[in-house]
């Protein structure tokens, strides 16, 4: 009586999963940076809410209609999954968090998969604040394990395999593709313990015939010549030996964030035998506002990477007007911290608007503005004030015009001769690995070991639920890792069999 119910459960299940249609390819929609407040910290509009605003880059006042819209395009559009790679919320306050969350929810319900990870703003930051008039408060914030519990349904559920000491995770969202999510601290550093888990695990998906994504909030390495020198959190810290022990783990593609600007680096292990591409896409509320549209193949052997712009808005159909306008005033004004100098803030406005837009090499204004600032950068330099400004931090003007060069010239290589990259920024089409060179001896689901998955595997299944097989690989057999063999690991073989 027992195995005719358990049987009825299993042919309803497999009833359900047949009528969904397989996918031909894998959508993945790939936001970062949304940095969405929660409408609850702004109390009263006032001086306090104002001067906050005067003194960011960040079209913090949008974030939330933002965010809002990006749902609404996602329920429309249906991608398989949307990946954020960190910062989603201001400054890691609890209302911004829970609003994030509502909203993941309606895509959750929708047959999206989302999957997230933490940035340097979202376990709260001194500027996690309500704000009412003149004044401001404390406003709550999470912890890790606060954070762990909001987005337990993307990526920190059951579903997923987890590196105990922070943040990182490794899944298999859809079948033959495994997506690790780094958690790189708030300042870029990434454990050893952490680096050979992340290391590890790629190793594994691969010797199982499986491609790997992984998605981290900071670069893995500077896009810009001597930027780590400017911001010691603008990279993961030790990113060569990061970079090579990623690559030589058999990862081509990391998914990243934090520096607001939509850029695709190509760099090599220490060998150059093989590369990896850094994709790192730009906030949604930073000019020029981006969102990034990737497309794997079939057979999984090609990443194609489109990159979108948010345009307008509901209450601003002029939005990316404002948007621009916000961010050279943004510049201007950092630049005029260091100098008295007009026209020099007004050339790095706009050397900083077209690295911003991407594909910066390609534009005819580029050498027209290194030409300009060939022109002044004698009287800038003959500034002491200046000057020391810059010896302050660690940097020479051979930094700062090396910097420039690389902006515009959209080259990264840490100014390693041998090491130089030109990647288009915006539209990139990336050669997976052939997985076919690896080892396929463990392959998830093949429970009857015969090297593929098929039909006969979820039979072999239900021989082991029903105790007529006990001759079973259990990290073979356990679809949903969670430590036994039940309906649940059938219901997701069938989903595995038909590729959904």
């Amino acid at each position: 009586m027992i195995h005719n119910y358990l049987l009825r459960n299993i042919l309803c299940a497999f009833a359900i999963v047949v009528s969904i249609p397989a996918m031909a390819q894998t959508r993945i929609a790939v936001l970062s940076d949304i940095h969405v407040m929660s409408p609850e910290l702004l109390v009263n509009n006032g001086t306090a809410w104002q001067n906050a605003l005067a003194k960011e880059r960040k079209l913090l006042d949008y974030s939330q209609e933002i965010f809002d819209v990006m749902v609404e395009k996602y329920l429309s559009d249906k991608p398989d999954m949307l990946l954020i790679t960190g910062d989603l919320t201001k400054d890691g306050e609890l209302a911004s968090h829970e609003y994030v969350v509502a909203g993941l929810d309606r895509l959750r319900q929708a047959g999206i998969g989302v999957y997230v990870i933490p940035g340097n703003h979202d376990l709260g930051t001194a500027n996690a604040l309500v704000f009412d008039g003149e004044n401001t408060s404390k406003a709550e914030i999470v912890n890790a394990a606060t954070f762990e519990s909001l987005y337990r349904h993307y990526g920190y559920g059951t579903s997923s395999v987890r590196e105990t000491s922070t943040l990182t995770y490794a899944c298999e969202p859809m079948m033959g593709l495994v997506l690790i999510g780094i958690d790189s601290g708030q300042s870029g550093s990434i454990t050893e313990t952490t680096l050979t888990w992340v290391c590890q695990q790629a190793q594994q998906a691969h010797n199982e015939g499986k491609q790997v994504i992984a998605m981290m909030h900071h670069p893995l390495f500077p896009h810009v010549n001597g930027m780590e020198k400017l911001s010691s959190s603008y990279n993961v810290k030790s990113y060569e030996d990061v970079r090579n022990r990623l690559v030589d783990a058999g990862i081509r593609i990391i998914l990243t964030g934090h520096v607001h600007i939509s850029d695709i680096a190509k760099d090599y292990n220490l060998t150059m035998t093989d590369s990896i591409y850094d994709v790192n896409s730009g906030s949604t509320i930073s000019y020029p506002c981006d969102y990034r549209e990737l497309t794997l193949s079939e057979d999984r052997s090609q990443l194609s990477i489109q990159t979108g712009h948010i345009t307008s808005l509901p209450s601003n159909s002029d939005f990316m007007n404002t948007a621009k306008i916000r961010f050279q005033d943004f510049v201007k004004n950092y630049a005029s911290s260091y100098t008295t100098n007009d026209l020099y803030a007004q050339i790095l406005a706009a050397i900083a608007t077209l690295h911003a837009e991407g594909n910066e090499n390609l534009s005819s204004d580029a050498q027209s503005y290194l030409s300009m600032y060939n022109m002044i950068k004698s009287s800038l330099q003959s500034n002491s004030t200046l000057t020391n400004k810059l010896n302050a931090r660690g940097l020479t003007w051979e930094d700062a015009e090396t910097a420039l060069n690389s902006m515009l010239k959209d080259i990264s290589s840490y100014g390693v001769e041998g090491r130089e990259d030109q990647t288009n920024d915006l539209k990139l089409t990336i050669q997976m690995p052939d997985i076919n060179n690896y080892s396929t001896e463990i392959i998830k689901g093949d429970v009857d070991r015969n090297g593929e998955v098929n039909i006969a595997d979820a039979v072999a299944l239900v021989n082991i639920i029903l105790g007529k097989n006990q001759d079973y690989d259990s990290d073979i057999a356990d679809i949903d890792i969670n430590g036994g063999i039940n309906i649940n690991d059938t219901v997701l073989l069938l989903q595995m069999i038909l590729g959904n």
